[in-house]
């Protein structure tokens, strides 16, 4: 015959697959789904698949399924419905394991290989394949089983129990290709591609189309072909000595059949039929081929970077030079530039470049719109396709335009870092050659600063040019006597940092009452921590391998202090002499024509005296509880109004305040307006001190009648963002006295701050500071002992 090929039969032409449940030990399981059971497909051995062995002998050929093999059983339950799970070879045990619904029903079974993940079923028949070495590649080889169908019986099962079994046929033909040449020259040198070519045929389309309900199969229309080249996968290439190539084609009578074969550095075509041979589906046509008459390939794409050979990344520079020699001997087929560049991505995708993130793809050949390209790249012969000969493109003046990009309105941060040019050169045999040339623009180096603020036991650090890749950020500082650095806290965008002292967070009050529960977590500073007055210290920036020149900076000096709270010892102050204190430049009292004696000055005590009023004019509340705060107050009626609050500077952050009291309390016996402590239950005289980051006053409102905007800093219900005060409450100190008789003379105790919003500097806030003192803590409800009594002395900031 002419065509010199012998037809074989495959051994076991139609592959039996025998289907039944697993008795695989559940370590090698597969996780099973609920309602699933799994279910192993038997392959007859010997197979016609994947591995095959052909045997020119005798006609006969035989193979085995590969660990990576996979086929789709569709299986349709009577009561279930159809599933298509894929089964995958399992290697050790010699089976396809998949899942079916674990159901006792009607079975109708098919399977198609390769696997595929529902209908249409479409196995990919392109015409650019590849294969491992000499070894048949399965995922161009598609089979379909005949439906088989089983009556009331266990999934993968007959009814009487036994195997499932079914058959897989061969929808194509194969040509087994071995080729073998003794050219001294070329036979070392390693095959890469062999194109089988069917004169006026199709023989690979998008998809080879496979119909289950007859079991057969065609080309889908799209994408034809008359030409297959088969590629060897890198690293697998056979030598040119003796190789095989595996082509399945569809089956139909052909005409002329060639090959070309190219290696590393040779081709050589020859027929393989002229006269034309039939092949039938499932069958085997193979030959053995000697080649000679090679011809020595063009050389292979070349390209140089004249300036920088070991293409190594160039910073930017203006006048620099940047020159690249090319050629394709074998002419041009592709060339492509692809820009990664932040800066250049939006000026070229305002010239109509496709750009994907950062990356711009040129097609210089192809694309009309890189004739722009090509204007700012001289020496781009014309026409690109096709060109053979060597020549040089000049980028000398286009790359330094990257350092004009912010002239052109784009930040100047997006051109920092590196600008990547690829160029890839095809040529017409297919070969290519890729280079990437790496361009830089130094970023500024990375900047630290500090910034004092009125919490001078915390330092602010800025960051300036710290690049959004870093991986690593860090900020560190250290007094200049200790040899131990700390870290700072950097932001999440990296442009700041923090210097904090500690705090542990706290939940339970100090004092015991119906209110205790409600008290809201807050946090305490923890001693010696944070920035520390009268020390000096230094400072640094790392980001990944750099690090900063150590800098350093004066904490507050230690005789920094906040401005003093205004002593009660001034027994002119409105709160003493004023029925309304609408004008108290600090301190308030609901001292009126009423109760006079709610707040007196006390010139034994040095301090303001507090007395709860019970009778003559105020019988009618049965209480008018002493008061002394920070804010003003005003009684239009018989109710009168505190506006809590004062304007304060603060010059540095207070760790607690120190007050000075003397006190008497008994037990409740009254409560107009509610028993918030029981009646026969022990009063409280109240002390605190909050700092507040409030645009306007806190407005309380008591008397006859029901009071409104009672508030207490120890259990607000939105310490963070309080309504009545249009702000924060910071921290606060709070104080509840049970003294039950005067001392005599004055207490002494300082009160640590409770924090809420401890990073909140109030400085500049209208309102920023509120003292109040009463002689029943819930005075406001005129609730309480009407017979207490409290001295209070000035108030001292603690550090």
């Amino acid at each position: 015959m002419k065509h010199a090929f012998t037809k074989g039969l495959f051994v076991a032409a139609t592959a039996t697959l025998i289907a039944a449940c697993s008795t695989d030990d559940a370590a090698d399981q597969m996780p099973v789904a609920p309602g699933k059971i799994e279910v192993s497909l038997k392959a007859a051995l010997p197979q016609s698949r994947a591995q095959i062995e052909v045997d020119e002998s005798n006609g006969r050929f035989s193979g085995s399924w590969e660990a990576t093999d996979e086929l789709t059983v569709y299986a349709e339950g009577s009561t279930s419905g159809e599933e298509t799970p894929k089964f995958t070879y399992d290697a050790d045990a010699k089976v396809f394991k998949g899942q079916l619904t674990n159901a006792t029903q009607d079975w109708t079974y098919q399977a198609v290989y390769p696997a595929v993940d529902a209908t249409p079923l479409n196995i990919p028949f392109g015409a650019e394949r590849t294969q491992k070495g000499s070894n048949f590649n399965g995922a161009y080889d598609p089979l379909v089983s005949v439906p088989v169908t089983h009556v009331g019986a266990e999934p993968g099962k007959t009814p009487q129990g036994e195997a499932v079994t079914f058959g897989l046929n061969r929808l194509t033909a194969i040509l087994a290709l071995t080729f073998e040449t003794d050219d001294a020259t070329v036979k070392a040198e390693k095959v890469k591609s062999v194109a089988l070519t069917a004169a006026g045929k199709t023989i690979a389309a998008k998809s080879f189309d496979i119909t289950l309900g007859d079991q057969s199969g065609a080309l889908n229309a799209s994408e034809p072909s008359e030409t297959i080249t088969l590629s060897y996968e890198a690293g697998s290439e056979p030598t040119a000595a003796s190789f095989k190539a595996y082509f399945n084609v569809p089956a139909a009578t052909y005409g002329k059949l060639s090959v070309v074969i190219t290696t590393e550095g040779h081709t050589a075509s020859l027929d393989l039929t002229t006269d034309g041979i039939e092949l039938l589906p499932g069958e085997l046509a193979y030959t053995t081929k000697a080649v000679s008459g090679w011809t020595a390939l063009a050389a292979a794409p070349t390209l140089e970077w004249v300036d920088n050979p070991t293409f190594e990344p160039q910073e930017i520079k203006a006048g620099m030079s940047v020159k690249v020699n090319l050629q394709a001997a074998a002419g041009i087929e592709g060339f492509v530039i692809k820009v990664d560049s932040k800066g250049l991505a939006t000026i070229l995708g305002q010239m109509q470049m496709p750009v994907v993130g950062t990356v711009t793809t040129m097609d210089m050949i192809n694309d009309p719109n890189t004739e722009a390209i090509k204007s700012m790249i001289p020496g781009f012969p014309d026409p690109l396709a096709g060109h053979t000969e060597a020549f040089q493109l000049d980028l000398s003046t286009l790359v330094p335009l990257i350092l004009e990009l912010p002239g052109m309105g784009i930040p100047a941060e997006d051109i920092y870092g590196n600008h990547k040019f690829t160029l890839i050169m095809s040529d017409a045999l297919g070969r290519s050659i890729e280079k990437t040339l790496v361009f830089y623009v130094p970023a500024p180096n990375p900047t630290i600063t500090y910034a004092a603020g009125a919490w001078n036991d915390m330092a602010t650090f800025t960051l300036q040019n710290v690049p959004a890749d870093a991986q690593t950020v860090k900020v560190q500082y250290k007094t200049t006597d200790e040899s131990q650095w700390h870290d700072a806290e950097v932001n999440s965008d990296r442009t700041a940092a923090i210097a904090r002292p500690e705090f542990t967070s706290h939940t339970s009050a100090d004092w015991t009452t119906l209110e205790a529960a409600n008290v809201k977590p807050y946090k305490r500073k923890v001693a010696g921590t944070g920035i520390l007055d009268g020390k000096t210290y230094q400072y640094k920036l790392i980001v990944d391998s750099f690090e900063s020149e150590v800098a350093e900076f004066d904490s507050a000096a230690a005789n920094l202090t906040n401005p003093a709270i205004p002593t009660l010892d001034q027994k002119e102050l409105s709160c003493y002499t004023t029925e309304n204190n609408t004008d108290a430049t600090w301190w308030g009292s609901g001292n009126n024509t009423f109760a006079k004696s709610l707040c007196k000055h006390d010139a034994t005590y040095k301090g303001a005296h507090l007395k709860a009023e019970s009778g003559g004019l105020v019988s009618f509340v049965g209480l008018a509880p002493g008061n002394l705060f920070s804010g003003k107050f005003y009684r239009p009626s018989t109710d009168g109004t505190v506006y809590f609050g004062q304007p304060y500077q603060w010059a540095k952050r207070p760790s607690g305040v120190k007050v000075q009291y003397d006190a008497k309390t008994g037990n409740v016996n009254n409560g107009k307006h509610g028993w918030k402590i029981a009646e026969g239950s022990p009063d409280y005289a109240r002390i605190f001190v909050a700092i507040v980051n409030w645009e306007k006053t806190r407005d309380v409102t008591s008397g006859m009648s029901t009071p409104k905007g009672c508030w207490d800093p120890e259990t607000s219900s939105d310490p963070s963002g309080d309504n009545c005060g249009g702000g924060q409450i910071v921290a606060y100190a709070s104080l509840w006295i049970s003294q039950t008789a005067l001392k005599g003379s004055f207490n002494e105790v300082t009160l640590p701050f409770n924090w809420y919003a401890e990073d909140v500097n109030p400085a500049n806030a209208n309102y920023s500071l509120v003292i109040s003192c009463s002689t029943s803590a819930y005075g406001d409800y005129l609730n309480g002992y009407k017979s207490a009594e409290m001295y209070v002395g000035d108030f001292e900031w603690v550090y």
